[in-house]
């Protein structure tokens, strides 16, 4: 390994480097700013108009019914920062809804090997519309746009005349009701938070040009207030009934799929493939190998929201996945700062994203608004969103 060039050797060098690494942190922090402000709006605003918005109850129930919001807008942003499109995102998922039902339906096939063929069934379906796109030179609108009319009468098909197909069989029937014990929950955020920022630490003393005592006391008061306050996030939330075990899948697999795009030679190709195709394909990147694991990958994510909807509603009938949850996600990722044109886009920004317009449609719920009433105050917080995005991309630019 070659040794660190120390900074005094090129001191013009060291800081252009600083000041390119502050205008970086600029950015991302003026890119989650609006989400970060929205998110505190919308608990002040519902927490005042109805006052149970803040009830542990309540954000528990919130927490535990995101997960197909957020595992479908998780799919949806590796897709678009591949540079692609996926319109079948949602009634993939009510096909795998609808599979994972079917195969629990039989007495005989243990439910380990139902979730394993249905994930089998979710990556092949998607990775088949992924050969089509890559093989076929079809544009992935097309393609997906196909599947989406496919997979949902697909869907129809299984469930058969009466549309619908109970389930009634644990743990799956179990898993949105599920909560982590209150001492597991404060080990692992107290014991998880302490190695995050210890190697938070270490990263910012490894890059840090000037000021590195200061700076590195700063960031220690930074991640010890936030593991302080998530540690009461959890004493409170067990007042509700505790962490919900579904919403902890989740954060274990956007913390997987953020370090596949973030750490990874396979990340990096999916960003540098969404991001500019020919110097991609000029740098030696295999593009049709990265696109079809992108599908498969996805396909892998849409096959989590299906499982959380087949416990959450307890059974697969005909609006299991539907298209308003393909668009709800795709606005989930716009809120959180996905580029549409690909190439950019923080997968955390994203999780941020369902959970705001998650909670939005809980606090209208609250105020007991139509369901039409959900669907505008989204679309509006969607395109604010996009607004603010146009404008921030202006602002850079600008700088």
């Amino acid at each position: 390994m070659s040794e660190p060039v120390a900074p005094t050797a090129d001191p013009a060098g060291a800081r252009e480097q600083a000041r390119f690494r502050s205008r970086v942190r600029m950015t991302r922090r003026l890119e989650a700013l609006p989400l970060v402000v929205a998110l505190i709006l919308v608990v002040i605003i519902f927490q005042a108009i109805n006052g149970l918005f803040l009830n542990p109850r309540n954000l528990v129930n919130l927490l535990a019914g995101f997960a197909p919001l957020a595992f479908i807008a998780i799919a949806s942003t590796v897709m678009i920062v591949m540079g692609e499109i996926d319109l079948s995102l949602g009634s993939l998922a009510g096909f795998t809804v609808a599979v994972l039902a079917l195969l629990l339906s039989f007495s005989s096939i243990p439910w380990p090997l139902a979730v394993g063929l249905t994930f089998l069934v979710g990556i092949g379906v998607s990775g088949l519309q992924g050969l089509i796109v890559v093989l076929g030179r079809v544009r992935s609108f097309a393609v997906t746009l196909a599947g989406f009319l496919l997979w949902y009468g697909a869907q129809l098909a299984l469930l058969g005349p009466s549309g619908y197909i109970a389930l009634r069989r644990p743990p799956i029937n179990e898993l949105s009701l599920a909560r982590v014990p209150e001492a597991i929950s404060l080990a692992v955020v107290g014991i998880g938070g302490a190695i995050v920022v210890l190697l938070w630490l270490y990263s910012c003393r490894r890059t840090a040009v000037a000021n590195v005592s200061r700076g590195l006391a700063i960031r220690a008061a930074v991640g010890i207030a936030i593991v302080a306050a998530l540690l009461w996030l959890v004493t409170y939330l067990q007042k509700g009934g505790g962490v919900p075990v579904i919403f902890v899948m989740v954060l274990a697999v956007t913390t997987g799929v953020w370090v596949l795009l973030t750490r990874t030679a396979l990340g990096r190709h999916i960003y540098a493939v969404g991001g500019d195709l020919h110097a991609a394909r000029e740098s030696g990147i295999n593009i049709n190998k990265v696109k079809w694991i992108g599908f498969a990958i996805s396909g892998a994510l849409v096959t989590c929201a299906g499982i959380s909807i087949l416990s959450y509603t307890g059974g697969a009938d005909s609006s299991a996945g539907t298209g308003a949850l393909l668009l709800a996600a795709i606005g989930a990722t716009v809120v959180g700062g996905v580029s549409l044109t690909g190439g950019r886009g923080s997968l955390w920004g994203t999780f941020g994203g369902a959970i705001l317009l998650e909670a939005v449609g809980n606090g209208l719920n609250l105020m007991s608004l139509s369901f039409y009433a959900v669907y505008i105050v989204e679309g509006l917080v969607v395109l604010a969103a996009l607004l603010t995005d146009a404008a921030l991309r202006r602002r850079l630019a600008a700088q």
